[in-house]
């Protein structure tokens, strides 16, 4: 727990943001913003446990619940955070009890939320001298972009417990926010099948067309093949190259599992996932694919766009030398878009490092 007490400006600085604050289209000198027509759009929400850095045990569950009580259900929902916590139950991937921006952002980009709430109390909670402050953030899932931010000081009234001043003092804040977000059009949110993958992929739970096969054990690709073309006549031999088949002669989109890089890098170190690919491929004549490569988001986008390009052309250059022609192949980088698990630990950036194969264009 924090108990230093807080700068007595920045108490001052901060308690003009209990005032009333007016529609906002930039960032005013206070630092709060209100973007009240991009908040009208927003309608699934994902409402991250917020952050407690006070000496008030109970503090950021108060401020937390506080605001998911305030959302109004037929303009928005908030997906539950009960919920959010079993998908990574008993997993690597377990939260934490709060949540950071970062992390928030990337779990409402998994559970295909509009936007991110977050925030944060800190401070003491005894006296004029260590008062505690409350934040409260919305921003937009994917670019980032902030629709609401503000802060305010938490002063408890006579009798008051800390917490129940928490709990008022984030009704007050975030009341211009909830008066304006949500859209009671009919737009769904959450899909469940998107939720139970999530639960799959943080489990490591295999996938039914990889339990009858032999695993290839880990180590160096295989050394390059010189072919340019795989055999007509070519059929899969495996349950996983006889749905890989399936689906690429379906046009579905997969990820190629079995195919491991050395850390962020574009040097192949497995290519077991690609093998079975071009066996897949030459059992659906005619399929032309585009190799898409992820990696886990950094704060460098640019490098991460670089990076990502260089695995997918690795990936391809080493198809056609299993045999794929080249004119059935392209590739391209997607950079940090789409992770497939939150990237705060080791195995879900590792996860998030990985090839897919889209129908060619």
């Amino acid at each position: 727990m924090h108990r230093h007490a807080l700068p007595f400006a920045l108490a001052i600085a901060l308690g003009c943001a209990t005032a009333p604050v007016e529609p906002l289209s930039t960032l005013t000198p206070n630092g709060a913003i209100l973007r009240g027509a991009d908040l009208a759009r927003t309608r699934c929400l994902l409402v991250a446990p917020f952050e407690n850095a006070s000496d008030v045990a109970l503090a950021a569950e108060a401020a937390t619940s506080a605001f998911v009580s305030g959302v109004d259900p037929s303009r928005a929902r908030v997906f539950p955070i009960p919920e959010l916590r079993e998908v990574f139950r008993d997993t690597p991937l377990e939260l934490p009890a709060g949540i950071a921006p970062s992390l928030a952002l990337e779990l409402a980009e998994l559970v295909g939320a509009d936007a991110a709430v977050y925030g944060t109390v800190e401070g003491g909670g005894k006296g004029e001298d260590a008062p505690l402050l409350v934040s409260v953030r919305v921003a937009v899932t994917g670019a980032h972009r902030l629709l609401f931010a503000r802060n305010a000081v938490v002063r408890a009234q006579p009798g008051e417990a800390p917490e129940d001043a928490v709990r008022r003092t984030v009704d007050e804040l975030a009341r211009p926010l909830l008066a304006r977000i949500g859209d009671p059009g009919r737009k769904q949110c959450f899909d469940p099948e998107r939720t139970r993958a999530l639960r799959r992929f943080a489990l490591a739970e295999p996938r039914p067309d990889r339990r009858a096969e032999p695993q290839s054990a880990p180590g160096p690709a295989v050394a390059p093949v010189a072919a340019t073309s795989a055999p007509a006549a070519a059929a899969p031999r495996t349950p996983r190259q006889t749905e890989w088949a399936r689906k690429l002669a379906a046009g579905e989109r997969l990820v190629v599992d079995d195919v491991a890089f050395a850390g962020r890098t574009a040097e192949l170190l497995r290519d077991g996932g690609l093998a079975d690919l071009a066996i897949a491929l030459a059992a659906a004549p005619g399929v032309t694919v585009r190799i898409e490569a992820f990696v886990d988001a950094s704060d460098d986008r640019a490098g991460d766009g670089k990076l990502s390009e260089e695995m997918a052309r690795t990936a391809g250059e080493r198809l056609h030398q299993l045999g794929v022609a080249r004119a059935r192949l392209a590739w391209s980088g997607r950079g940090g878009e789409s992770p497939l698990l939150p990237n705060f630990t080791a195995r879900g950036r590792a996860a998030n490092r990985r090839i897919e194969v889209a129908p060619g264009r």
